[in-house]
Protein backbone atom coordinates (compact mmCIF):
# COMPACT_ATOMS: atom_id res chain seq x y z
CA UNK A 1 0.00 0.00 0.00
CA UNK A 2 1.24 3.47 -0.74
CA UNK A 3 2.02 5.73 2.21
CA UNK A 4 0.89 9.31 1.74
CA UNK A 5 2.56 12.15 3.63
CA UNK A 6 0.23 15.13 3.85
CA UNK A 7 1.32 18.52 5.16
CA UNK A 8 -1.06 21.27 6.20
CA UNK A 9 0.45 24.43 4.68
CA UNK A 10 -1.26 26.68 7.25
CA UNK A 11 -0.30 24.85 10.45
CA UNK A 12 2.66 22.75 9.34
CA UNK A 13 0.99 19.63 10.75
CA UNK A 14 2.13 16.43 9.01
CA UNK A 15 0.06 13.25 8.69
CA UNK A 16 1.18 9.94 7.19
CA UNK A 17 -1.61 7.63 6.09
CA UNK A 18 -2.33 4.81 3.67
CA UNK A 19 -5.92 6.02 3.25
CA UNK A 20 -6.28 9.78 2.74
CA UNK A 21 -9.96 9.34 1.90
CA UNK A 22 -12.02 12.25 0.59
CA UNK A 23 -9.10 14.63 1.11
CA UNK A 24 -7.70 13.39 -2.21
CA UNK A 25 -10.82 14.73 -3.92
CA UNK A 26 -11.66 17.83 -1.90
CA UNK A 27 -8.19 18.98 -0.84
CA UNK A 28 -9.56 19.74 2.63
CA UNK A 29 -7.48 18.85 5.67
CA UNK A 30 -10.64 17.95 7.61
CA UNK A 31 -11.48 15.25 5.04
CA UNK A 32 -8.40 13.11 5.74
CA UNK A 33 -9.61 9.62 6.62
CA UNK A 34 -13.26 10.32 5.74
CA UNK A 35 -15.01 8.09 3.23
CA UNK A 36 -18.36 8.05 1.52
CA UNK A 37 -20.11 4.74 2.02
CA UNK A 38 -22.34 3.03 -0.50
CA UNK A 39 -25.97 4.12 -0.81
CA UNK A 40 -28.40 1.63 0.70
CA UNK A 41 -31.48 2.79 -1.23
CA UNK A 42 -32.85 -0.07 -3.32
CA UNK A 43 -30.51 -2.57 -1.67
CA UNK A 44 -33.01 -5.45 -1.84
CA UNK A 45 -33.12 -5.21 -5.64
CA UNK A 46 -29.34 -5.51 -6.07
CA UNK A 47 -28.75 -9.19 -5.26
CA UNK A 48 -26.44 -11.07 -5.25
CA UNK A 49 -24.31 -9.40 -2.59
CA UNK A 50 -20.58 -9.10 -1.83
CA UNK A 51 -17.90 -8.55 -4.43
CA UNK A 52 -18.10 -12.16 -5.61
CA UNK A 53 -21.86 -12.67 -5.40
CA UNK A 54 -21.51 -15.24 -2.64
CA UNK A 55 -24.59 -14.04 -0.71
CA UNK A 56 -27.80 -14.62 -2.65
CA UNK A 57 -30.12 -12.90 -0.16
CA UNK A 58 -30.03 -10.19 2.49
CA UNK A 59 -30.51 -12.91 5.11
CA UNK A 60 -27.31 -14.56 3.83
CA UNK A 61 -25.51 -11.23 4.34
CA UNK A 62 -26.88 -10.80 7.87
CA UNK A 63 -25.99 -14.41 8.74
CA UNK A 64 -22.45 -13.89 7.43
CA UNK A 65 -21.82 -10.79 9.56
CA UNK A 66 -23.49 -12.33 12.61
CA UNK A 67 -21.16 -15.32 12.36
CA UNK A 68 -18.04 -13.44 11.26
CA UNK A 69 -18.16 -10.89 14.08
CA UNK A 70 -19.85 -13.13 16.66
CA UNK A 71 -22.68 -10.61 17.17
CA UNK A 72 -25.14 -13.12 18.61
CA UNK A 73 -28.32 -11.85 16.98
CA UNK A 74 -31.56 -13.75 17.54
CA UNK A 75 -33.57 -14.98 14.55
CA UNK A 76 -36.15 -12.25 15.21
CA UNK A 77 -33.44 -9.57 15.22
CA UNK A 78 -32.09 -10.92 11.94
CA UNK A 79 -35.56 -10.91 10.39
CA UNK A 80 -36.16 -7.36 11.63
CA UNK A 81 -32.85 -6.18 10.16
CA UNK A 82 -33.59 -7.83 6.80
CA UNK A 83 -37.06 -6.22 6.80
CA UNK A 84 -35.50 -2.82 7.51
CA UNK A 85 -32.88 -3.18 4.77
CA UNK A 86 -35.56 -4.37 2.34
CA UNK A 87 -37.64 -1.26 3.07
CA UNK A 88 -34.89 1.16 2.06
Amino acid sequence: MPLYTLTNIQTGQVVQTTAPGLAMLTGKWADIGKFKGPILRGLAARAPYFHNGSAATLMDVVDFYDTRFNIGMTELQKQDLVAFLSAL
